[in-house]
């Protein structure tokens, strides 16, 4: 591949409370018949269209040191990274849904914005944007030749709340009742001839039936059972695999099926859910259907019998995990707002709060072919639903990540495999809803993480005005700031927190300095590793370097000014870093990188209008562990790799995370097998973090 990304691990779903969230884990003939392709589910996250290629083996990866996987193929049969991002929206992204060939997707927005593009090719061009409707797009559905789509929505002042179009021109094929307010929720193309379409009501309870082409309403036939939910909303509608049963549910907790080609009711099911039923699913078979609702359920019902057969309690799973105990209420994270079934059958449900839960199925339950009996227990898969706004790695050899978020939730990755382990948990603070948000929901500005004892210690610093302390993955400990705490970094045993009103020295989880003010505003720092040296920079574009006094636990200011870099730049420094040997300094601005000899009188090795390729504010500098390269990362997406001994030389990768990039460091001594030397990760604003291999490039570009 041309760019050396070889693994990403994604965002969770994003979910607004109440509504909905669309899973779609059909990934079409292209997907599901090839033994190469990983089970795809897509979601949206905030403006991007995730498509996650999921592990359901509990797991146990086969590829632990990164290299590309060798047995899974990506969307255009390059090697896969464990999943692929599209960025074509400029809104919220509502709504997407594979055709039925697998090679292209058709996505709609919050603002009613229609595009249908290509996933299997390398560019993903878009066949079709359209500005389909007023209001969001709540629902799309192909019919069974990929030719035409049927979309419902918000149609807000215009007459029309669902289209049914023409796959590559938009052009209309029919006229489809508008619902009560214009408010459509749910569609279902029905996947044989002759063709139908169902389309849901947002708040008149009720399901249209339309035949066609050209497609018109059905109306007063004596047999379509329009208004078979008491109230509300129809969330979703779904054909099964053969077209002679259709599934309608919704905010009454009922389920009703449906003669698929007359629409004659067969049966209702009352209350099959507490409350609201969010989604349903067929599995490939067409014979069971599964539900998720808002009382933390997961549902699996025989569409034959008309009865529910298994079910899962994935709230109380989620609990347990959480902190052991069970309470009555289902905690608002837990509501499971949508469900699909994967590639062989796999149920999988989302909740509120973004966990994606693979169920396991009974055995003595005829589902699917390869029905997944390696897991015995909800595998529950965690991560970021917010931007990521800092990272940090754990004990030196032990191969952990660590990871926070704009909403407070702090995330502890395996760093051999990608793979979330769990959401660090506040001990004595009670978490009733299962968000897993440490920092009080504020943002997380800086992690930190110093390992003077076994188990080492994780720092956090939020917009809470809180430093907190973490071991393993429990939240025990909090220092309260007098000002709110922006940056924040380690030595090895002294930690500096650099506040809106100044610097405050922090050791063994005690204060043990007062605020000290500063003559200017800080925006940057970084402390040697022998806790000797502080270098601090500031609003005036200079950079001060103190020595920190051994004495540091008997005075109030421990600092002591030894040296002003002047005149090296032009605007505010935004990130320092200390190369590992100490020798050479990297501070960047919202333009430049320059580099500074530490052991020279701090003179200049590289100047300000050398480096200067970013365009927006530079957030992190990270050195390889030899010291010969140094990356940065900027708010323009881009990341680059510089080497002070070739300074006209750079290597420069693109849009490697929408919204900027927010952390970055090499693996290096933070690798068991020692195999990091050259793997860089970063993390972004976009809820991923990426891993690079960039030993080949390095090397070919800086010899």
């Amino acid at each position: 591949p041309t760019h050396p990304l070889t693994h990403q691990s994604l965002p969770l779903p994003t979910a607004s409370r109440g509504e909905p969230l669309f899973l779609d884990g059909n990934g079409g003939r292209l997907n599901d018949n090839d033994e190469t392709k990983a089970p795809l589910v897509m979601y949206a996250w905030g403006k991007l269209i995730v498509v996650r290629e999921m592990d359901t083996t509990n797991g146990a990866a086969t590829n632990t040191t990164f290299s590309p996987s060798a047995t899974n193929t990506g969307p255009s049969g390059q090697p896969s990274t464990s999943g692929f991002i599209y960025r074509g929206h400029s809104a919220p992204v509502t709504a997407a849904a594979f055709n039925p060939a697998g090679t292209y997707i058709a996505s709609g927005d919050s603002r009613g914005k229609l595009r249908v593009w290509s996933y299997d090719h390398e560019e993903h061009l878009p066949k079709l944007d359209i500005q389909l409707l007023a209001g969001p797009i709540r629902d799309i559905s192909w019919d069974f030749e990929g030719k035409r789509l049927v979309v419902v929505g918000d149609g807000m002042q215009s007459p029309e709340s669902a289209k049914v179009i023409q796959w590559d021109t938009g052009v209309k094929c029919g006229d489809l009742g508008a619902h009560a307010r214009k408010k459509g929720s749910s569609c279902a193309y029905r996947p044989c001839r002759p063709m139908r379409i169902a389309t849901g009501g947002g708040e008149d309870a009720s399901v249209f039936f339309h035949k066609g082409p050209p497609f018109q309403r059905i109306v007063g036939d004596g047999i379509v059972s329009e208004k078979c939910h008491e109230r509300g909303a129809v969330h979703c509608l779904r054909y099964n695999k053969d077209g002679s049963i259709l599934a309608s549910v919704g905010t009454d907790g009922s389920v009703c099926f449906y003669e698929g080609k007359s629409m004659a009711l067969i049966q209702r099911l009352e209350k099959v859910h507490k409350s609201s039923i969010f989604s349903c699913a067929w599995n490939q078979t067409g014979r069971y259907l599964l539900t998720c609702g808002a009382d933390g359920f997961a549902r699996l019902l025989d569409g034959q019998a008309g009865e529910v057969v298994h079910e899962w309690n994935v709230a109380l799973v989620q609990q347990q995990q959480q902190s052991g105990e069970k309470t009555e209420k289902v905690p608002m994270g837990a509501m499971q707002l949508g469900c699909t079934f994967l590639k062989g059958d796999v149920p999988v449900s989302v909740g509120y709060n973004g966990q994606i839960s693979v169920l396991p199925l009974p055995s003595s339950l005829e589902v699917g072919a390869a029905t997944n009996n390696s897991i015995d227990k909800p595998l529950i898969i965690t991560g970021h639903q917010a931007p990521i706004s800092a990272m940090t790695f754990g004990t030196p050899g032990s191969n952990t990540l660590y990871t926070a978020d704009t909403d407070g939730v702090i995330v502890e990755w395996d760093g051999a495999t990608g793979a979330a382990k769990g959401r660090v948990r506040n001990a004595n603070e009670d978490d009733a809803d299962i968000s897993g948000k440490v920092h009080a929901g504020a943002t997380v500005t800086s992690l930190t993480f110093t390992s003077t004892n076994d188990t080492g210690t994780l720092y956090s610093a939020g917009w809470d005005d809180y430093v907190r302390t973490t071991q393993g993955r429990i939240c025990n400990d909090k220092l309260k700031m007098e000002a709110q705490p922006n940056a924040m970094m380690a030595g090895t045993s002294l930690i500096v927190v650099m506040t809106v009103e100044g610097l405050v020295l922090i050791r063994d989880k005690q204060v043990v300095s007062e605020l000290v003010r500063l003559p200017y505003v800080a925006t940057a720092v970084c402390l040697s590793k022998d806790d000797s040296m502080l270098y601090v920079g500031g609003d005036d574009c200079n950079i001060y370097v103190y020595t920190v006094s051994s004495t540091s636990g008997d005075c109030a200011n421990p600092l002591v000014e030894s040296h002003v870099i002047k005149g090296g730049h032009l605007k505010p420094v935004q990130s320092i870093a200390l190369s590992p040997d100490g020798t050479q300094l990297a501070a960047a601005d919202v333009r430049d990188v320059c580099i500074y000899s530490t052991s020279d009188n701090y003179s200049t090795v590289v100047s300000k209008g050398r480096w200067c390729f970013h365009t927006q504010r530079i957030q992190c500098l990270a050195w390889s562990p030899d010291g010969t390269v140094v990356a940065s990362g900027g708010n323009d997406d881009n990341i680059f790799l510089w080497c002070p001994a070739k300074k006209t030389k750079r290597v420069h990768y693109r849009f490697a995370h929408r919204g900027g990039v927010t952390g970055l460091s090499f693996i290096g001594s933070n690798a068991n097998e020692g195999s990091g030397e050259w793997m860089l990760v970063s993390a972004g604003a976009d809820g991923c973090v990426n891993w690079w291999n960039v030993e080949e490039d390095a090397k070919k570009k800086f010899g």
